[in-house]
């Protein structure tokens, strides 16, 4: 039997009822961050040009709202900005093992094309699950390759996961949902090239994955077909966009109903990309055991190969990063922030040119390293040389917000909070904590 058949027979059997408690309740964790990081987007630069080309594009007569905004756009337009706002920030969720940034393409799919097309909250939260577990498995089966040919994790697995849900949104069958998968492999795309500039094409990622899943479960439903053959076959996924002989693909079906992915996905505590983070609580370690600028000479971090590119490599640009899109992919300015200010938040990056930050972040090195934790995890792991002679080493084996080191429910909300009032009053930003965890009942969808 082929992957796509068995993936394909897992989603079309799917039951809401027989899916554990805490696996639903992770999902509308999840969908809430999604959504509050999107709301705390919605007046970035990139979104509101997003917002500008997709007005001036023909569009059909169903509407969905743009959140954060008092206005609709076509459905799927809608759902494809709001999906640009959700990871403009770098601040959405990721399944670390998987190196996958799936709500930001799901949330948006479900919540604003899901309820357009059935009205059930129960088939909508049956969809986002369904996506995450298909996406994730591909990323884990990948084992990073993707990343290390060139190619963005989340463009490639999203439009499977985005297949797969609306797949689920429109009551595929099996044959169906076969077909969806098959497509998938063709429809999906998305280089890392957006790394030497810090420029937008990272986030038209999310939005075109979003975009042809959606297409490709229509195509699917007109009874189109595909290889069956995406995972297996000359030119399959993992030959065409990674290494396959690196590559478990035993990964794709191992545990299926029984060991739940979405249970994977760590929240981001700091709005930064996911592979910087141990770093970050490393540099907080640091300034915790009450060290100053002026007493560290030098700083040596340890560093796994695929975070290298997004993070250390070239290490003279990131010292100085001309944007703040570039400063959430420097590891040694990132680190700077963290030991300067305390903290690292949204309001950290409106100032790139601190003295103190800059000459904190130019103290820093890498080394090409293994960690037995990585990609599982994402660490930290440094060696602080000091002006006195000693050497203070710092090893964060469990990044926070990981789901082995996780955001607790009070720290959840506060972010959802504090990211949802940059749009909306906190009157409604409570009221969507109210309609996400109880969105079984829902019919519609509304900001």
């Amino acid at each position: 039997m082929f992957y796509s058949e068995i993936l394909a027979d897992f989603v079309v059997k799917l039951d809401l009822k027989t899916i554990p408690d805490e696996v639903k309740q992770r999902a509308k964790e999840l969908m809430l961050d999604t959504l509050g990081t999107a709301l705390a987007a919605s007046n970035e630069e990139c979104v509101l040009n997003a917002l500008k080309a997709f007005k001036a594009m023909p569009s059909s007569d169903e509407q969905a709202q743009i959140w954060g905004k008092d206005e609709n756009l076509s459905v799927i337009y809608a759902a494809m900005n709001n999906a640009i706002a959700a990871h403009a920030l770098d601040f959405d969720d990721t399944h670390t093992e998987a190196i996958l940034h799936a709500s930001a393409i799901l949330a948006p799919l479900c919540l604003s094309y899901g309820f357009s097309v059935c009205k059930s909250g129960e088939k909508v939260l049956k969809a986002f699950i369904a996506g995450w577990e298909v996406a994730a498995r591909i990323g884990i089966a990948s084992k990073g390759t993707f990343h290390k040919r060139g190619f963005h994790t989340t463009a490639i697995c999203g439009v499977f996961g985005a297949a797969v849900a609306s797949g689920v949104l429109l009551d595929l069958s099996k044959t169906q949902m076969i077909n969806a998968l098959g497509f998938a492999g063709s429809f999906a795309s998305g280089v890392n090239e957006f790394l030497s500039n810090g420029s937008n094409s990272k986030v038209l990622h999310i939005a075109n994955a979003l975009k042809n899943g959606i297409f490709i479960a229509h195509f699917a439903k007109a009874n189109l077909n595909a290889p069956l053959s995406i995972f297996e076959g000359r030119d399959n996924v993992f030959r065409a966009f990674g290494i396959e002989e690196e590559c478990d693909k035993n990964e794709l079906d191992k545990g299926l109903n029984e060991i739940w992915q979405i249970l994977q996905v760590s929240i981001k505590p700091y709005p930064s990309c996911h592979f910087a983070h141990g770093f970050i609580d490393c540099a907080l370690a640091l300034r915790e055991d009450g060290l100053k600028n002026e007493d560290i000479q030098s700083i040596e971090c340890f560093v796994d190969e695929v975070p290298i590119s997004f993070i250390c490599d070239p290490i003279s640009a990131k010292y100085e990063p001309k944007t703040a899109y570039e400063a959430k992919f420097s590891m040694p300015f990132l680190m700077a922030l963290a030991f300067e200010d305390g903290f690292l938040n949204l309001s950290s990056y409106q100032n790139l040119k601190r003295k103190n930050v800059l000459e904190f972040a130019k103290k820093i090195t890498y080394k090409k390293h293994k960690s037995s934790g990585f990609p599982k995890y994402f660490p930290g792991h440094l060696k602080a040389y000091l002006k006195n002679g000693k050497i203070i080493t710092k090893d964060i084996f469990i990044n926070k917000g990981n789901f082995d080191n996780p955001l607790s429910l009070d720290e959840l909300e506060f972010k959802f909070l504090n990211n949802a009032k940059q749009a909306i009053d906190e009157k409604r930003a409570r009221a969507l904590i109210l309609k996400i965890t109880s969105l079984e009942t829902q019919k519609e969808f509304q900001i």
